[in-house]
């Protein structure tokens, strides 16, 4: 168990996209909920990394990150009925276990 500030921001991007910014990693992952890659930014960024999303349901999103085309991980953001957490399940490839973040709305 990790306890310490880890600050997740999410924004719009465009007019149907989110972006979430990562300030700690320097890392800024723009989507589209249209299954399409979208190229990460920032100084944490691999090169040739992407990211893609889809909506599962009204409160559920399911990215799929990659790098070069490869696919590297894949993450679900679940925002809870009273919009005041926010759960982030990481599941990297070739890892058993996932790494699963819980955020309250600040």
């Amino acid at each position: 168990m990790v306890n310490s500030a880890f600050v997740l921001q999410i924004r719009p991007y465009e007019r149907n996209g989110l972006s979430f910014i990562h300030s700690s990693e320097e890392v800024t992952r723009n989507v589209k909920f249209d299954g399409k890659d979208y190229p990460n930014v920032g100084r944490g960024v691999a090169q040739g990394s992407t990211s893609s999303a889809r909506r599962l349901d009204e409160r559920t999103l399911e990215i799929t990150d990659k790098i070069k085309g490869k696919i590297t991980g894949t993450e679900q953001i679940e925002l809870s009925p009273e919009l005041k957490t926010l759960t982030r399940t990481v599941r990297p490839v070739g890892q058993r276990e996932p790494n699963t973040f819980v955020f309250e709305r600040q």
